[in-house]
């Protein structure tokens, strides 16, 4: 096991506080990873579980005998001890000191709290239901945290690929999940012992006022008091300023402008010269072009032109690994599954590149454009939607990470999610 890791949760948390600092932990990650220049959705527990169930990667059975299982002390501190060993955060230094400060929130506060944030809280002692821990949340925080990925580009509304980087954070987030429940009880009581709360192993506690020993009273003499030391005041001075008033100023006598005279022949207006009058324009029938009707063929999707873009992602990845084109195409629609919407503006750009993509959409509400992308790695765009004015002239944003596993991605866009 991790030296670590075991000294953390079996020196600084008791069964009281062990929710405490799980609901601490969570939300010191969430602050830091869903930090961005631009507004973002809030990284909630309902959030979580949708990225986890529309990534296939776990069963809503799984995710319940989770929940379950976790209602008791001795899970919670397993379940503790795997996050903060597997991903490093017990090696941290500022979660050591979120650990300490928990332990150190008297029982009774703890209590309020989670009286606060849960209708039906546990009141028996050593339960860690007392703090409600946002389970599903804290463990995809804290593997993004390990891999360096900012949560407000995980979507449930497009899940990630299974190879992507964001899958493989997903994956092993359910990973973690599937471990606790299908450990087996003489594994985990083998556990629960080596885990267990010993305080005795810590430093002890900083003695109060009155557990310090009586010392004799100093007097107010060197070294122990400074003497005082005049200080000079630079706003005030010895001397008197005095500040006497200037002579007045002498006005200077008036010089007389010279007179002002107009001759006549700036008060007649010049003659204009009469208009010149154009022949009529005549327009014979042998000058009108004749118009060939042809038949109408279903628009081809429309595409913006990419070769600033894909210059400009060149020059600024292209440097560390080799770069692939795919295709993106998003789908814009009034409801799922329903009619398209023609001429809405699309820009699709990349973080920490100035040029992007820009169009609309064609008849079928589709646009259509070609993208460089990492071989290993991947690379995520940002997509901008104008909606019109009659769905309220917003824009929205969507991020989506391709990668050379497909050829052409779809990322679609709906107003509302039913007719």
């Amino acid at each position: 096991m991790g030296e670590q890791a075991t000294i953390l949760i079996s020196n600084y948390l008791d069964d009281a506080h062990l929710g405490v600092f799980a609901q601490r932990l969570a939300e010191w990650l969430v602050a830091d990873l869903n930090r961005s220049d631009e507004s973002v959705p809030a990284f909630t527990e309902s959030r979580a579980k949708a990225l986890l169930r529309a990534s296939g990667f776990v069963d809503d059975p799984t995710l319940n005998d989770f929940g379950r299982l976790v209602e008791g002390a001795t899970a919670v501190r397993i379940a503790l001890y795997d996050l903060l060993d597997g991903t490093g955060l017990a090696e941290n230094n500022e979660v050591r000191a979120l650990a300490a400060a928990s332990n150190a929130v008297p029982l009774f506060e703890s209590l309020d709290q989670a009286q606060d944030r849960s209708p039906n809280p546990s009141t028996g002692s050593g339960q860690a239901s007392q703090s409600p821990i946002s389970w599903l949340s804290l463990a995809i925080a804290v593997h993004a945290w390990k891999s360096e990925y900012p949560l407000y580009q995980l979507d449930p509304a497009t899940p990630p690929g299974e190879h992507s980087p964001a899958g493989q954070l997903l994956r092993r987030a359910a990973n973690f999940i599937r471990q606790q429940v299908q450990r087996s009880a003489t594994e985990r009581d083998k556990l629960a012992r080596k885990l267990a709360y010993a305080p005795g192993d810590t430093l002890p506690p900083a003695p109060s006022l009155e557990q310090l020993p009586s010392q004799p009273e100093i007097a107010p003499v060197p070294p122990y008091f400074r003497s005082p030391v005049p200080v000079r005041y630079p706003e005030f001075a010895r001397e008197t300023l005095r500040v006497e008033p200037e002579p007045p100023i002498e006005p200077l006598p008036p010089t007389p402008a010279p007179a002002i005279t107009i001759s006549e022949r700036e008060v007649t207006p010049p003659s204009t010269p009469r208009p010149i009058t154009m022949p009529p324009i005549q327009i014979t029938e042998d000058q009108i072009p004749r118009v060939v009707s042809t038949s109408r063929r279903p628009s081809a999707p429309s595409s913006g032109s990419s070769g600033n873009l894909n210059t400009a992602v060149q020059q600024r990845f292209g440097s560390k690994e080799p770069m692939r084109s795919v295709k993106l195409r998003i789908v814009v629609q009034e409801y799922q599954d329903g009619p398209g919407l023609y001429g809405l503006q699309v820009k699709v750009s990349c973080q920490g590149v100035k040029a992007f993509v820009a169009g609309t959409t064609n008849r079928d509400g589709v646009f259509l454009c070609e993208l460089p992308v990492r071989v290993r790695s991947g690379l995520t765009y940002d997509v901008d939607v104008t909606w019109p004015r009659d769905f309220g002239s917003e824009t929205e944003r969507k991020s989506i990470t391709l990668n050379v596993d497909r050829t052409e991605f779809t990322l679609p866009f709906y107003h509302r999610l039913a007719s």
